[in-house]
């Protein structure tokens, strides 16, 4: 008899695969507006997440403003790449970054100025670290999705190709280190955090993912007259290690908080910080790197 609740699960989880991960490839193919408004989503319903976790805390979570610096995040990169009209300059962008951080902070210790909680600056701490962690990364998504490269390879749409190839080396990393984990680990790589995971899983996802950049570089779907062999190491590398790591650090948030899941939004997934922890981290990652080093 317990063996149905679990077949029920896994038939739930691989339904959900099977529908949200060519559903998500047509997005980012899509492009524009469409992915714009699926960025916004992650950022929304991760944010809520987020704000909820602190408030099984025992935090007292300040929903409006944390709301509305989020959605002026969303403002400030559409502006940035064009999505409303001409693109701007990454100085522009960096002052609007700017003045919504301090405008968070300041509008964030004046409520616990006139509204004192018990926990005032872990609320304003926690506060101000979720915005920045879930919006702002979140807002990478986009701007990743729309980074704009020489014109020296004019066929190719490179922005989706890296996007793509991202989003997959991501998801090839993780279903290795779930599966070499779970077939061939033993020891812990970081118990008191993730006791789940393994040695052997975390290896087999960093090599997994560097493979997946390497097989993507092959094939040319990552260009080499743009993505050069140390390129797609350190693009395996940023998926593989970088990815990884946001997956503990998002393990390390639910433990604190005693949860199981973030969320239940996706039926034996859990919710929605479940799933793009590992993007959260590797996405801004990727956009440094474009930033200084390849554009």
């Amino acid at each position: 008899m317990e063996e149905h609740p679990r077949e029920d699960r896994l038939r739930t989880r691989l339904l959900v695969i099977f529908v949200g991960v060519p559903g998500l490839l047509l997005i980012i193919w899509a492009g524009g507006w469409i992915y714009t408004l699926f960025a916004a989503t992650v950022m929304g319903l991760g944010l809520y997440e987020y704000l909820q976790l602190l408030r099984r805390g025992g935090l007292t979570p300040r929903i409006t403003p944390s709301f509305l610096a989020a959605a002026a995040f969303l403002a400030a990169i559409v502006y940035h790449v064009g999505l409303s009209g001409q693109g701007h300059t990454r100085d522009l962008l960096g002052i609007h970054i700017f003045a919504i951080i301090f405008l968070l902070v300041l509008v964030l210790q004046t409520i616990e100025v006139l509204d004192p909680s018990p926990t005032a600056w872990l609320n304003v701490a926690a506060n101000v670290l979720g915005v920045i962690w879930v919006a702002g990364f979140s807002g990478c998504f986009i701007l990743v999705r729309f980074a704009e490269f020489p014109p020296t390879y004019p066929s190719a749409d490179l922005a989706l190709r890296l996007t793509l190839s991202l989003y997959v080396s991501v998801w090839i990393c993780d279903a290795l280190a779930y599966l070499m984990g779970k077939r061939f680990g033993r020891r812990k790589i970081l118990p008191k955090v993730s006791p789940k995971k393994t040695v052997v899983g975390t290896l087999s996802g960093l090599i997994g993912a560097l493979i997946t950049m390497l097989i993507f570089g092959a094939s040319q779907v990552l260009p080499g007259e743009i993505f050069s062999p140390l390129d797609l190491i350190i693009l395996g590398l940023i998926t593989g290690g970088v990815g990884q790591m946001g997956d503990f650090v998002e393990s390390r948030l639910k433990r604190d908080f005693h949860v199981k899941d973030s969320g239940s939004l996706l039926p034996g997934h859990g919710g929605v910080l479940d799933r793009f922890d590992s993007l959260l981290f590797v996405m801004p990652t990727t956009y440094l790197y474009l930033l200084f080093i390849r554009l």
